[in-house]
């Protein structure tokens, strides 16, 4: 499986300018648009599903009355890189990233295991906080906290 890449923003369709034709809904390559009624008027409308949304603007590209604008996302959405990355990621989130480890023959040699920690070193750092509290390891530790002295090392030389 190839990961499916999400961008930073997110359709912000403003009700009034929209004028119910469903060409977004019809244009929208995940199907994460639905037409609804709206309670007030009772005319259709698009809404977006923003749970499954990709932010591609394939649907602001397609509205004729131009009534779907992209908004810049509250909240960055972290695509996984690569098949290790999204095992990795999904792992973390629901706190098996040890049994992942040692109950997965994959990650069972050297090479998977500096694949996994290279995927925990380029996570923000709430995710490498997850990780570092799941795996127990000094040794993660000790690479998360020289990467942070390296990144502020950075940050004085270049004032």
């Amino acid at each position: 499986m190839q990961p499916v890449a999400t961008s930073g923003y997110i359709p912000d369709i403003r009700g009034e300018m929209c004028a119910g034709c469903g060409k977004c809904e019809k244009a929208c390559p995940i199907l994460a648009i639905t037409m609804e009624e709206d309670e007030k008027t009772g005319k259709r409308k698009a809404v977006v599903n923003k749970e499954i949304c990709l932010g591609c603007g394939v649907c602001a590209r397609n509205c004729p009355t131009k009534s779907i604008i992209l908004k810049k996302r509250p909240v960055e959405i972290i695509t996984p890189v690569n098949s290790t990355h999204r095992f990795i990621l999904q792992a973390i989130e629901k706190g098996t990233l040890l049994d992942l480890v040692f109950d997965n023959q994959a990650f069972a040699n050297h090479r998977a295991m500096a694949a996994m920690f290279g995927v925990i070193l380029r996570l923000p750092p709430i995710k490498q906080a997850m990780a570092s509290r799941q795996f127990k390891s000094v040794y993660l530790d000790k690479l998360l906290s020289s990467q942070v002295n390296k990144n502020k090392r950075k940050g004085k030389e270049s004032k």
